[in-house]
């Protein structure tokens, strides 16, 4: 439901004291009171104030306040339509859109999967870390492998901050017909399903981070013990490390800032 966004229309015909409480009924609205509002909001409209009748019928058909009704919905709508109201044709076609997409807002409210930011997608294939290398091919391999790797986990982490939030993930043609609980209840999905994606990734990674740390480690060792040039030369997997890591931690920022938005 919109804001009243014109002039409190037919206003000497109703009076100051209708619109008080248009006034004061939509303030309940805001404040997500939405019983109250609804209460006088069909004393109003029953009174024949066109702007209560768009309210109202916006109420029934996003099931704000009361038990969604779509024929209700229609009913007050094309009331304020047949007087003229500048946006009750706009509001009946959002309603009548609402109910074409039922199967989509289900989606999100009980079904959504993370399929738009799953690991998987990305195809990123985990690198074969031994436990040392002893020739700079091995450890050209290795590095190799670990570049390529901590390269596409980077891709994967720039796709889920960019989709971690409701208001990214939540198609906007689908955003707008949700109501209020439909759009928390989302919410509430959407972040156990990131929350879970994450620790799965985040655990990869750790995985792959203390693999890599080891390896390095113990291919130094055998490089130093050999009188090898192998650590000096070819191992190169502490900026990668480094990348790693700060890979995670803007992950693990994004999720404990994530920004939540109100549906309409």
């Amino acid at each position: 439901m919109r804001k009243i966004t014109v002039m409190l229309m037919l206003l000497g015909a109703f009076g100051a004291a209708s619109a008080d409480e248009l006034s004061d009924a939509q303030r309940l609205w805001e404040n997500k009171e939405f019983y109250k509002s609804f209460q006088i909001f069909t004393k109003l409209a029953e009174s024949g104030n066109v702007n209560a009748q768009v309210q109202l019928g916006e109420m029934y058909g996003f099931g704000e306040g009361t038990q969604e009704d779509i024929t209700k919905a229609a009913y007050w709508l094309q009331q304020a339509v047949a007087k003229g109201h500048p946006e009750a044709a706009e509001s009946l076609s959002l309603v009548q859109e609402r109910q074409k997409h039922r199967s989509d807002i289900a989606y999100y409210v009980n079904s959504f999967d993370g399929g738009n930011a799953v690991y998987a997608k990305f195809n990123c294939a985990r690198p074969q870390i031994p436990a040392r290398s002893t020739t700079n091919e091995e450890v050209a391999e290795v590095n190799s492998g670990i570049n390529a790797w901590t390269e596409c986990y980077g891709r994967y982490i720039v796709n889920f901050r960019n989709v971690i939030t409701p208001e990214k993930t939540i198609r906007p043609e689908i955003l707008r017909l949700m109501n209020n609980d439909e759009f928390n209840r989302a919410t509430l999905l959407i972040g156990k399903v990131y929350a879970g994606m994450a620790a799965e990734t985040d655990e990869l990674a750790r995985g792959v981070e203390g693999e890599s740390i080891a390896w390095k480690n113990a291919t130094e060792d055998f490089a130093r013990k050999n009188n090898q040039k192998l650590a000096l030369e070819k191992i190169n997997s502490d900026n990668e490390i480094r990348v790693l890591k700060m890979t995670r931690r803007a992950l693990e920022d994004s999720m404990s800032s994530a920004a939540i938005i109100k549906p309409r």
